[in-house]
């Protein structure tokens, strides 16, 4: 039996790794592929720039739990330009946001 208050991360990460496999799947081209691929790196850069402070093992295993599931998903492209669009866009966005130009606002 998964407890959800102590297994969280492996629950969401493997949610995320469906939602990630299904979306690959409807992309119909590797065009689709590689901008839906780079804007979830970048939405990924933006959650590793909030939690940078006190980076825990659970959020990397909920980011890479998407990207294991997308490129399984993956029919169109390659895999290995749809991994490196993916840790380019966490990249670019952590970077974006610890120079300012992009905000992160707390809510």
């Amino acid at each position: 039996m998964i407890k959800f208050w102590e297994d969280w991360a492996e629950v969401i990460g493997f949610f995320l790794l469906i939602i990630g496999f299904f979306m690959a799947t409807l992309a119909g081209s590797a065009v689709i592929s590689y901008i839906v691929i780079t804007l979830s790196g970048l939405m990924g850069g933006r959650v590793w720039y909030r939690i940078k402070s006190n980076l825990k093992t659970p959020w990397i295993v909920i980011l890479f739990g998407f990207l294991v599931g997308f490129v399984l998903g993956s029919f169109y492209g390659n895999k290995k330009i749809i991994v490196l669009l993916y840790v380019v866009g966490i990249a670019i966005s952590y970077y974006l946001h610890l120079e300012g130009y992009v905000k992160s606002l707390e809510y």
